[in-house]
């Protein structure tokens, strides 16, 4: 097997219905199910309660270093403390509002909208930046935020920005 470097996938908030669906799917087997004490049985099936009432409609993926804007701009330095392992092993972190995005020309431009205050300010695929460009994809596939039918988002989740 050769060895290259390949560039990161790079992931949207765009999924089919498909994978909405699988969002909600057990992580247990039936083996590991028939083990569980009453308890934790109850909680199961409030979650499993919960996601059948709330389906998942959307979803937000976290922007990470090396993620890309509309206009040609990468986040190359994310300053909080959250890492997240690429499909090839290398970790990056996750970026916040107030984080940069570096434009070829030298440019740069401040990440303005996120999850909200209660979400730690985390920038996402769709935040909006200083200069009108926005943050289209992430080479990181795994962490996300999902919307959920009839749950409200967070205070502050991606708001549009005026003027």
């Amino acid at each position: 097997m050769e060895m290259n470097t390949v560039a990161p996938l790079m992931y949207t908030n765009e999924v089919s219905p498909e994978f909405l669906r699988t969002l909600d799917k057990s992580p247990f087997t039936e083996q590991q199910l028939a083990e569980f004490n009453e308890e934790t049985m109850s909680l199961i099936h409030q979650q499993q309660a919960y996601c059948e009432a709330h389906p998942p409609l959307a979803i937000y993926r976290l922007a990470t270093e090396g993620s890309q804007t509309r206009d040609g701009g990468v986040i190359q330095h994310a300053t909080t403390p959250m890492e997240i392992p690429l499909d090839n092993g290398r970790q990056v972190r996750v970026a916040q509002v107030g984080d940069y995005v570096v434009y070829a020309d030298g440019s740069t431009a401040k990440i303005a909208t996120g999850a909200g205050e209660g979400n730690s300010h985390l920038a996402l695929v769709g935040s909006q930046l200083s200069n009108g460009d926005a943050i289209i994809n992430t080479p990181q596939g795994c962490s996300l935020f999902i919307a959920r039918d009839d749950v409200p988002l967070a205070e502050g989740f991606l708001p549009s920005i005026e003027g």
